[in-house]
Parts: structure tokens; sequence; C-alpha cells
């Protein structure tokens, strides 16, 4: 685990976050912009459900969302799979916080968040299906891999699940848009808690 420096990234503590527009899957438009002096934001770069660490921290952000908003904190979820595919997943169970797809990983870049490559790929394939099938959640894993990966866009999808390993990303944001932290991890590891979340705002961002 690491944060980066800082003073090396556009992207940095101290730093206006850049803004997008993007839509989510539960069919909202969602901007940093529209936040600005109504909540700070946890932003969250993730593997996206086909990933059983990302979708087990989703749970416990579910179960701390409304702790959360009562404490005037959004999450944004921001994932590599494909807008159709992700809403076939999720169905009627959509995510209780902005869910939103980047296939391309443009916003991730825009974030800096780097890429380790298809060795460093092919071990977290490893460690993310033993620990799955160890942890009683290996078929649930297969489903989501299988409905991201087997669609009209099957080789651009293989190739992201194969060849890359795009770091996780956790930016705080103020209501000034500003970040206040910024970690950067591996994606088989995890992010903090949703009590850690609230913390880390607490600590990190004006009243």
């Amino acid at each position: 685990m690491n944060q980066m420096n800082e003073n090396e990234t556009r992207a940095g503590v101290g730093q206006i976050a850049p803004d997008f527009s993007l839509p989510s899957i539960q069919g909202d438009m969602i901007s940093l912009a529209d936040y600005q002096r109504k909540r700070n934001i946890l932003l969250w770069f993730s593997r996206g459900f086909t990933c059983n660490f990302c979708r087990g921290h989703m749970e416990n952000i579910a179960d701390g969302y409304d702790m959360l908003l009562e404490n005037g904190v959004e999450v944004v979820q921001i994932a590599p799979n494909l807008p159709e595919t992700a809403q076939r997943y999720f169905e009627s169970n959509m995510p209780c916080h902005p869910f939103i797809c980047d296939p391309d990983k443009r916003l991730y870049g825009v974030y800096e968040l780097g890429d380790a490559g298809s060795l460093e790929a092919t071990r977290n394939t490893v460690i993310s299906f033993s620990t799955a099938f160890r942890t009683g959640v290996g078929i649930e894993t297969v489903r989501a891999s299988w409905i991201d990966v087997m669609n009209r866009n099957f080789i651009r999808r293989l190739h992201h699940h194969a060849l890359t390993a795009v770091d996780q990303g956790l930016f705080v944001i103020d209501k000034a848009s500003i970040i206040r932290y910024r970690l950067v991890i591996s994606p088989v590891e995890s992010i903090p808690t949703a009590q850690e979340l609230m913390s880390l705002v607490d600590a990190l961002c004006p009243a």
C-alpha cells in the first residue's frame, strides 16, 4: 500500500479534483461540480463487479452508506466495466451509491492511476479466484466475469481481464472540490471501511 507524492501528480493532495460528467448505471449524470458546497466525496476507482474483493468493499460501503450520507458524504465508484454488462449483472439490485463505468479507463488516466501489466494481472487473477472459491463466492465471481467478457466486445473485454492490472485509487474530495487524501493500492488490496472513511473525512475536510 502506498500514497503517491502529491507533488508529482495533477490529481494530488491540495489540488482541485479533475471534474467529469458521466452517466451512472442507475441512470443519473454524475458530475463532481454538482456536489460543490453540498457534499464531500469519496471517489473510488475500483476493479468493478468482476472483482470479489471489490464486491466485498461495496457491501461494507452499503452497510455504512446511510451514516455517510447523514454526515454529508457521497461515495462515487468508478469501474472499468461496460455499462450494459454492469446493469445486467446488478439488475434490480443496484448499488446504493453512484456506480460509473469507464471501460476504456480514461478517467483512471486523468487521475493518473497506473497499470502493472499482464504479469501482475495474471498474479491478481490467481489470488482473486483462489480467494473467491476459498471464501464461498467462487461461482458468483465466475458468473460476474462471464457476464463482463461474453458480449459483443469479447476481444476487448478479454484483453481487459487478461492483460491489465489497473491500480485502485481512493480520493477524499471536500466540498470545494479540493483533494484532501489520495490512496493508491493494488487491485487485491483493501480500501478502508465505511467507518474509517468517515473518520478520514472528519479529520481532513473543513466543516
